[in-house]
Formats: C-alpha cells, sequence, structure tokens
C-alpha cells in the first residue's frame, strides 16, 4: 500500500495546532497584569505584580467580597466564622477572626491574603515579614464598602464585575433614600438597634446600623454616643423607640426580642406596648461590611415601614 506522506504531514500539523491550543488561549488571556500598586485601608502601599490565582481571606465580609466577584476556583482559606455563601462552609478553615493559624495561611502559599480590621496587628506583621501579600480592608460606611469592592476588584483581575456590583448596590440605596428624603426630622422613627440582653449593647454613631437606620428615614435614639455601647434601661426608657430591632449572633435575636418584650420596666416605651419590638434572623446583612448591606437597609427600611402601616 502506498503512504501517503503528505496527508499524514497534514494530520501531523493539525494535531500540534489542537494540542498548543490552550497555550495559544492562556497567551490571549494572560494571567500575569501589569504592575499594580494601591494604598490599602490602612495606609499600606501594596504592590501586585500579577492577579493571585490563591486567596486566603481573614474575614466573613471579605470572603463575601471574593465570592460575589466570582474567584471562588481562587479562594483556598477562609476563617472559621465564614459561612456565606453557603459554599464558604466547604473550603479549608485557617482559624479564627481574631486569631488566625499562621502555619496554616503560610503552608497554603497563597498569592494574596485579603485581611480585615480585627485581625491581630502581630499576625498580620508575621505574615508580611514571611513575604507574603496582604491587602487590609477597614471601611467605616456604605461608601467605603463600595470603595473596597472596587479595590478588590483591581487587585483580582474583576473590576468589570466589581462596577456591577457597585452599580447594583447604588441603585438600591438610592431608591430607599427617594422614599425617605421627604421625610421630616419631626416625622422620623425613633428606632433603637440591639445586639444583646439584659446587658443592652446598642449600635451607636459611626455603626454600619446607625447609617442604614439614618438612610432608611429612622432617627437612632443612641445616634449621640460613639459605638457600640452598653446603655442603661433608663436611656431607653428616657428616649422612648417607637421601633426596637433586635439583632444577635447564632440566632440570638428572636430570645433578644421575647426578653425584651417580658422585660417589665421596658413596658413603658411605646415600641413594646406597640408590639414593633423586631428580630432579624441574619444579623450579618446589617453588621457586616459586605455587598449584603444593601439587604440589611432595605430591611431595616422595612421594620420602619411596618410601624408606618400601625
Amino acid at each position: 500500500m502506498k503512504i501517503n506522506y503528505r496527508l499524514i504531514s497534514v494530520l501531523a500539523a493539525i494535531f500540534i495546532l489542537i494540542s498548543y491550543k490552550p497555550i495559544l488561549s492562556l497567551e490571549r488571556n494572560p494571567l500575569k497584569a501589569e504592575t499594580i500598586t494601591i494604598t490599602d485601608d490602612w495606609g499600606k502601599e501594596v504592590i501586585i505584580k500579577k492577579y493571585p490565582q490563591r486567596i486566603v481571606s481573614l474575614s466573613p465580609s471579605n470572603t463575601e467580597i471574593l465570592f460575589a466577584l466570582g474567584l471562588r476556583d481562587k479562594i483556598i482559606g477562609v476563617t472559621d466564622y465564614c459561612d456565606y455563601p453557603p459554599q464558604a462552609k466547604k473550603v479549608d478553615k485557617i482559624g479564627s477572626y481574631s486569631a488566625p493559624n499562621i502555619e496554616k495561611i503560610v503552608a497554603k502559599e497563597p498569592d494574596l491574603v485579603l485581611a480585615s480590621f480585627g485581625n491581630k496587628e502581630e499576625s498580620i506583621t508575621t505574615l508580611k515579614k514571611l513575604g507574603l501579600i496582604v491587602v487590609g480592608l477597614n471601611p467605616k460606611n456604605i461608601e467605603d464598602i463600595l470603595k473596597d469592592i472596587q479595590l478588590v476588584g483591581k487587585v483580582t483581575g474583576r473590576e468589570e464585575e466589581a462596577k456591577k456590583i457597585i452599580s447594583s448596590m447604588k441603585k438600591r440605596v438610592e431608591e430607599v433614600k427617594s422614599r425617605n428624603v421627604k421625610v421630616s426630622p419631626q416625622e422620623k422613627v425613633k428606632v433603637l438597634y440591639l445586639v444583646w440582653y439584659p446587658e443592652l449593647w446598642a449600635a451607636g454613631k459611626g455603626t454600619y446600623p446607625n447609617e442604614l437606620i439614618r438612610i432608611a428615614g429612622g432617627k437612632n435614639i443612641v445616634g449621640d454616643i460613639e459605638g457600640w455601647k452598653i446603655i442603661s434601661k433608663e436611656t431607653v426608657i428616657a428616649r422612648d423607640p417607637n421601633v426596637i430591632i433586635c439583632s444577635g449572633m447564632g440566632g440570638k435575636s428572636a430570645d433578644i426580642r421575647k426578653k425584651i418584650m417580658k422585660d417589665t420596666e421596658l413596658q413603658k416605651i411605646n415600641a413594646v406596648k406597640d408590639n414593633r419590638v423586631y428580630a432579624i434572623i441574619d444579623a450579618d446583612i446589617i453588621e457586616l461590611p459586605g455587598p449584603r448591606i444593601v439587604e440589611g437597609l432595605e430591611k431595616i427600611e422595612e421594620c420602619l415601614h411596618q410601624y408606618d402601616k400601625h
């Protein structure tokens, strides 16, 4: 049988092209980006030489941002408290939020560690000394959260995804603002946001709940108190909130609500008398600086509107 060497040569060339297609595709979509220099929320300059392929998150809010940006396959480690979205529960754990396991983190050889306010400074310093790239986030308000989503999108090569998320969040915030912009100071619903009982831990000035209450058209009765503070029952009675919003880790918000409703001293305030004490099932939508904070804003507005309907 006569061998067709020309045909064999053509087939061989086609096979080689097919075999090398992934490499050609990779060259068209390089993982390596131009060197990016950013300043994180801790005021530290960070140089990113390539888009990270192995990311460790040191807080639940950071994990939510990474998942929202579509980076699931890049996340190799999260804290014990990272449980949203549900897929986050399947990612290897690297310790707690306040005390991450340095050895576990280093062993994973991450090319980006996304840190957060609340991580121990000594842990972050150690990670940097070991040569790991660390970007720290510490947003103070919704505007900062949007900037951080943009920042994470930039260092991970997901800027377009970040823009879409930010655009959607801004739209929802503006919709809430527009519905409440005409509410006069006298008409604002007086609100108390609590996260514990019997010690009445309340959200004051500079907290996310305080900002959300304001945007939703309410007035935080402890908005003149800085941060998270324990307040007295006398203060609550004197300032007489129309609405109390109960939060609490691990689904304790419903328990806190029940105890407040049964508290004989608090029977004097309008919120309790009128049965306007609400339990937030998932406090993270209000208290974590991630993409879901707009859900928290809408939930608080809903609580205030329930008051309006009475």
